[in-house]
């Protein structure tokens, strides 16, 4: 029935849609009755009408009979509101709190995990895991960032406050990057010393790919710059060992030699 499948839609279980739509066809109907035309015990009805009471959809009246009532049917459209909006916040906080459920998962499993994230809020996402885990970083970075965070200041707020914050848990940083001007004005303006970041330069043609890569605990979070912005996060303890060694070795090759002083 198409009445049953709209209140269906707008979040009734069946049992609450053949309540509301008895009363929608019949008008005010005590639990009894309404027992009697669907199918249902009294006691059921009568808790079914309290909670379509509760979600504004029917009212129940004065008299002793508690006899009950369908109220306007648009009611409904702002039942289908509120579930949306509810699903949304649900959606949103599963969202940003899956990364301690994949933690534990990854430590009971000797099976690599991996996942990714789009956009930018998916590149944002990987900093705000760094800090959740609380560890020290080894970090290869590409110049193809400064056309992401350089973009409005609100991002630019973010990748601020994301030092600061990593500043204040004592998390020290180990960077190989690019000698490219920007990075160079900043570390003439002692900026690294603020943020624990310990750089090593490399020659700018040495690296021209549009990815960062960030080692961090059990975890290496590739993180893509180019025309289409994305990250993944893969947790696996030998994998982020191998690129942290990597890296070590890389960055101790440049200190050797690669000229350090700008």
């Amino acid at each position: 029935m198409e009445e049953i499948d709209i209140l269906k839609k707008a979040g009734l279980s069946e049992a609450q849609s053949s309540v509301y739509d008895c009363l929608l066809r019949n008008g005010a109907m005590t639990p009894m009755e309404l027992a009697k035309n669907t199918n249902q015990s009294r006691e059921n009805c009568y808790m079914i009408a309290k909670k379509l009471v509760e979600l504004g959809l029917i009212e129940q009246t004065n008299d002793k009979k508690s006899t009950y009532r369908v109220l306007n049917p648009a009611n409904l459209e702002i039942l289908a509101e509120k579930r949306r909006k509810i699903v949304a916040k649900n959606e949103k906080f599963v969202k940003d709190n899956l990364s301690s459920l994949l933690d534990i998962f990854y430590a009971n499993n000797e099976m690599p995990g991996a996942r990714t994230l789009e956009g930018i809020e998916g590149i944002k996402e990987v900093y705000l895991d760094i800090l959740r885990t609380k560890k020290d970083v080894y970090f290869l970075r590409t110049e193809a960032d400064e056309k992401i965070w350089g973009k409005d200041k609100e991002l630019a707020e973010f990748l601020d406050d994301y030092r600061k914050q990593r500043a204040i848990l004592g998390m020290h940083i180990y960077a190989l990057t690019p000698a490219a001007p920007n990075p160079i004005k900043h570390v003439k303006a002692g900026g690294d010393n603020a943020w624990n970041f310990e750089r090593v330069w490399m020659p700018r043609d040495a690296y021209s790919a549009p990815t960062e890569i960030q080692v961090y605990g059990d975890k290496v979070a590739l993180v893509a710059y180019g025309e289409t912005q994305m990250a993944t996060i893969i947790t696996s303890p030998a994998i982020a060992e191998a690129i942290r060694q990597i890296l070590k070795i890389m960055i101790e090759y440049y200190k050797k030699f690669f000229m350090q002083e700008y």
